[in-house]
């Protein structure tokens, strides 16, 4: 019996770090992006053209993590997360009657379930986090600093539209307002800003940012569990989205 004592307490007694662990976890970003309306100014023949955006906010996705505890003082973690939602952007044209909404077909196999889709706005980080953890039984809290690498999914906004307006004269040129259906003119334009929008640059910068979480890991058992706050700051992405609270929930493999 005092075997069995010695030894329960001697697992309760292990601290909750491993040598080094990966994982994989469920990101959710509480930031939005903002809703906006504006005018843009173009040629003659297009008049002033109407970019309309809904508000959206919360980006879900997923990430996968790297950490090691071996260190002295301190543990150090490398993460890489994905997170987006999808937004509905309108362009109204003075020679058309109608809102021009941007939808696109999505690739195979994923045609035949969603045959349309709105644009996706999303947020792709690579994180490398200096985390100062306090060394308690079976959890290991922690806080610390980091850089990331950020990248954003090009966005709908005016710039993008404005960059537009050489395809939007020609496809207007083409196809002259009154002489057949609006409803071909305003499909063949949503298929190009759709065509362009995929084959856009994404947006880059060096950023960082602050975190606190903690890992939770049985004694014996390889298999941890994480949990993870973090808020971003600077990185390039777009000023349009307001960037949120990030948490991270996931687990993994640990020795």
């Amino acid at each position: 019996m005092k075997k069995l004592f010695a030894a329960t307490a001697l697992a309760l007694a292990t601290q909750a770090f491993a040598i080094i662990g990966v994982g994989a976890h469920y990101v959710t970003n509480l930031g939005t992006l903002k809703g906006e309306t504006e005018v843009i100014s173009m040629s003659p023949l297009i008049g002033d053209v109407t970019l309309s955006r809904s508000e959206v906010s919360t980006l879900q996705g997923l990430g996968f993590k790297l950490w090691i505890d071996l260190l002295p003082f301190v543990d150090v973690e490398g993460t890489f997360n994905f997170a987006a939602t999808r937004y509905k952007p309108y362009l109204e044209v003075p020679a058309l009657n109608k809102k021009i909404d941007f939808e696109f077909s999505p690739d195979a196999p994923y045609n035949m379930v969603f045959p349309k889709a709105n644009p996706v706005y999303g947020l792709f980080s690579g994180d490398l986090s200096i985390t100062y953890p306090l060394d308690l039984p079976l959890v290991r809290p922690y806080a610390g600093l980091g850089i990331s690498y950020m990248a954003s999914v090009p966005l709908v906004n005016k710039k993008f539209v404005k960059d537009m307006e050489p395809a939007l004269v020609t496809i207007l040129e083409a196809n002259i307002p009154g002489s057949g259906p609006d409803e071909d003119i305003a499909k063949t334009i949503s298929d190009e800003f759709s065509k362009a929008l995929k084959n856009a640059d994404y947006k880059t910068g060096i950023g960082g940012h602050a975190i606190v979480g903690a890992r939770f890991k049985l004694p014996l058992i390889p298999i941890a569990a994480y949990a993870n706050t973090k808020y971003y700051f600077g990185g390039g992405i777009d000023p349009k989205f307001n960037q949120g609270v990030v948490f991270e929930l996931g687990g993994g493999f640990a020795l």
